[in-house]
């Protein structure tokens, strides 16, 4: 065979090898932060679900934190009741075709139906959990007949590669897929006849697989050979899970060479893996969570303590009288204990040690500080701006206002979010409803391949907010220096303003006219004001020959008087 299976298998635990450097942090952050969310693929229950909270988490604030993080990112990133992005083109507005700014509002609309039919919004929501707990996460996009649909990947059972350009562009999953599960999924004669025969056969059809689905860019991959008859950029392969030590060379049940259960290939790869945070050529991110693990495990250690000490202060360690032996001590409500009453001053119970009340405080109020600590490096009090907030009016501007110094520290968190996840989401989905035929049809038979994204989330807005109220108060600033000097306002440049303003706040691209519009409306203009200046020209013009006339037909009129300066003047005439 032309394609070399070994060698990829080969690829797949060097990668897995690079990841084992996360595998503890990953297994504390899901005690404390994320329980069941990780999947340590080379265990042997792997595909049983954990039990969803750890039996000996005494604290969850780090549970808490991260799932405010998840609600804060999605209601604030990715609404699913308001816009959060629309679609624009690139480059001088004057030569935009006609028609093509509501031909992407009305596509925008339609996007935003094709994801709110998928579960776009449920499996992101996911992933930000991923990201605030793990650092990364692995969402991929397919598309058929019925829509578009996304898969996320557990933490622990994907490994990531990166290129040159530090950008994600392979990943390996691994699942465990039963028997049946294998032959539902791939082509019959592809799936290896042991397997066959126990869903023919009926015997151990529930029996796991380790399966591996491998997507990589194919110039990359040459030593592998052809990957099935298609020349698609991203090969994407499953293939069955081989076991080096053994020597038959065929498949006994999970061990054996690897064999190839599936070949393909995508024209974009089809997989989004966002980072919180990376440093250089890193190909996993640092989560805030990992940032604030040291402090969860110290709040679990303080939090032990204190139940102790609340423990120890409702029902305290006793001493009781050796008298009461033989009787017992019955300590229930209602419970009575007999002693000998002729022994003055001994007193039958009494608590050895009984924590006060001030010790007591003092625990109470470190774990809150601690909490504090969490809670701020997990992002929550920001989140909680818009997610505690009752009112439907909140403005971005307000929660720029009352959070700016937190909004600088996402930053940088929101930009590559956006680079490595939510631009490629919605440049994806628009070529593969492309491709499926879902798009309404451009204007003019333009041919439009690539589209640019514009996101006008709350997150995005708020932080635009800076940069609009900065736009008004120049033109405050200039109208109020026009009223002194009016020379001003020929440093302002009126149409460029309010397409920056209109820019900043995310307003839709349909509400600008077209510039060949806007130029026929200032011609139309320009002519009326030329034709009723004419117009006041002539009509002044008559008025001037009307009074001329009227004061030639005066003096024709007038009687000349003896002695007058025009009677005197004539007699010298004459």
């Amino acid at each position: 065979m032309a394609f070399d299976i070994t060698r990829l298998q080969t690829r797949y635990e060097e990668l897995r090898l690079e990841r084992s450097g996360f595998t503890e942090v990953y297994r504390e952050i899901t005690r404390l932060f994320a329980p069941g969310r990780y999947r340590d693929d080379t265990a042997s229950d792997y595909h049983l679900r954990p039990y969803p909270i750890d039996s000996k988490l005494v604290n969850s604030t780090g549970v808490l934190a991260l799932r405010a993080m998840a609600a804060g990112l999605h209601g604030g990133m990715t609404s699913p009741v308001r816009p959060w992005f629309r679609l624009v083109l690139q480059g001088n507005p004057s030569e935009i075709p006609e028609g093509l700014n509501a031909w992407l509002d009305l596509t925008t609309q339609v996007m935003q139906a094709v994801l709110h039919q998928s579960n776009f919004y449920s499996a992101v929501h996911g992933l930000y959990a991923d990201l605030g707990a793990f650092g990364t996460g692995l969402l991929v996009e397919t598309a058929d007949e019925n829509g578009v649909h996304f898969h996320l990947c557990n933490p622990g059972e994907f490994v990531i590669d990166i290129n040159s350009n530090n950008e994600v562009d392979a990943f390996y999953r691994r699942m465990h897929m039963t028997a049946r599960q294998i032959v539902d999924k791939f082509d019959n004669k592809n799936v290896p006849d042991f397997i066959k025969g126990q869903c023919e056969h009926t015997r151990n059809v529930t029996a796991r697989y380790d399966v591996i689905h491998a997507v990589f860019p194919r110039n990359e991959f040459k030593t592998l050979g052809r990957v099935a008859s298609t020349d698609k950029p991203y090969a994407s392969v499953y293939f069955l899970l081989g076991s080096s030590s053994s020597s038959t060379g065929e498949l006994t049940g999970l061990g054996g060479k690897p064999s190839i259960l599936e070949e393909g290939g995508y024209d974009m790869f089809p997989a989004f893996a966002p980072r919180w945070d990376i440093s250089n050529s890193d190909r996993y991110g640092v989560s805030p969570a990992m940032q604030v693990l040291p402090d969860c495990k110290m709040l679990q250690a303080m939090t032990t303590t204190l139940r102790k000490l609340q423990h120890k202060a409702a029902d305290p360690p006793l001493v009781v009288d050796q008298s009461l032996r033989a009787t017992g001590v019955r300590l229930t409500p209602g419970g009575l204990s007999y002693f000998d009453s002729t022994r003055t001053g001994v007193t039958p119970v009494a608590p050895i040690h009984q924590p006060d009340a001030q010790t007591l405080q003092y625990s109470m109020q470190a774990i809150r500080e601690v909490e504090e600590i969490i809670n701020d490096g997990m992002y929550v009090e920001l989140f909680r701006t818009f997610l505690d907030d009752k009112r439907h009016n909140v403005t971005a501007t307000e929660i720029s206002a009352r959070q700016s110094e937190k909004l600088v520290l996402l930053g940088p968190v929101l930009e590559r979010l956006h680079k490595e996840l939510l631009q490629p989401v919605i440049q994806r989905t628009f070529a593969l409803m492309r491709e499926w035929g879902a798009l309404p049809p451009p204007p003019n038979n333009v041919d439009i391949i690539n589209v640019d994204v514009a996101f006008e989330s709350v997150l995005v807005q708020a932080q635009r907010a800076s940069l609009s109220a900065n736009i008004e108060q120049g033109v405050v600033f200039v109208g109020n220096l026009a009223q002194m000097a009016p020379e001003a306002l020929d440093l302002l440049n009126a149409d460029g303003t309010v397409r920056a303003y209109l820019d900043r706040i995310a307003a839709p691209a349909s509400m600008l006219r077209e510039q060949n519009e806007v130029e026929t409306i200032r011609q139309q203009r320009a002519e009326q004001q030329a034709q009723q200046q004419q117009m006041a020209m002539g009509n002044q013009a008559l008025a001037e020959a009307g009074a001329l006339a009227d004061a030639a037909k005066t003096m024709g009129e007038t009687r000349l008087e003896q002695g007058s300066v025009l009677d005197n003047l004539l007699s010298g005439v004459q």
